[in-house]
């Protein structure tokens, strides 16, 4: 009796040890077999983002304000025998954003003088809302794109034959869009040269004006 208590004894150990080792080769089982190697740290198995990624990604928020200063000029050629001044002074005062390292938004005021169009005075003054797109040059230059509208106010004042003056105005939404390069020569400061073309509302009808300025920008 004494014998096979101990045999049965023997034999619930043996059971145990045989299910504790089925156990364990089931767990092996459902680990993965190797592991991906962290070349570089544990920061290697985050992808870096492609350079097109990185163009839309956000940036620290950024936002500028500028002063540009130029020319204006008319497109529309000069009637024979009519006074006219194609080219004029331009002032703009403008602000922006950022939406990622490459785009961005600006919202302009622009005020045109000292212009004439088939032998009236012109003024214009208008807002100006544009989406930018910059290019990185090689260094601290870079290629800047816009395109958006304005919504401008034209005037147009002419002196009649008794030395009277008569003012006509006119206003409206047009397109407008231009290209620059500027090259950053200070901490948040950049310079560039830029031209745009306007789409205007005269009472005359329409007609485009070309814009060529020099900019001052600091980015805050």
């Amino acid at each position: 009796m004494e014998q096979q208590a101990r045999s049965g004894h023997h034999g619930k150990w043996i059971a145990a040890a045989c299910l504790c080792g089925l156990l364990v080769d089931a767990h092996a089982a459902e680990r993965p077999e190797t592991l991906p190697a962290l070349q570089d740290g544990p920061l290697a198995a985050t992808a870096s983002p492609t350079q097109s990624e990185e163009s839309w990604m956000p940036r620290k928020p950024s936002h500028h304000l500028g002063l540009s200063v130029g020319t204006a000029r008319f497109n529309t050629l000069c009637l024979d025998g009519m006074v006219c001044k194609r080219n004029g002074r331009t002032i703009t005062l403008y602000g922006g954003g950022d939406f990622s390292q490459r785009w961005g938004f600006e919202l302009a005021y622009m005020r045109m003088s000292n212009m004439e169009r088939e032998g009236n005075a012109l003024r214009v003054k208008g807002l100006n809302v544009s989406l930018i797109g910059e290019l990185p040059l090689s260094g601290r230059w870079s290629l800047t794109g816009r395109v958006g509208t304005n919504y401008a106010w034209t005037r147009m004042e002419q002196a009649t034959a008794l030395g009277q003056t008569t003012t006509a105005s006119a206003q409206g939404f047009g397109l407008s869009y231009g290209a620059g390069i500027g090259v950053d020569f200070a901490h948040g400061w950049r310079a560039s040269a830029d031209w745009n073309r306007h789409d205007l509302k005269f009472v005359t009808g329409r007609d485009s004006v070309d814009t060529a300025t020099v900019s001052l920008r600091y980015r805050y």
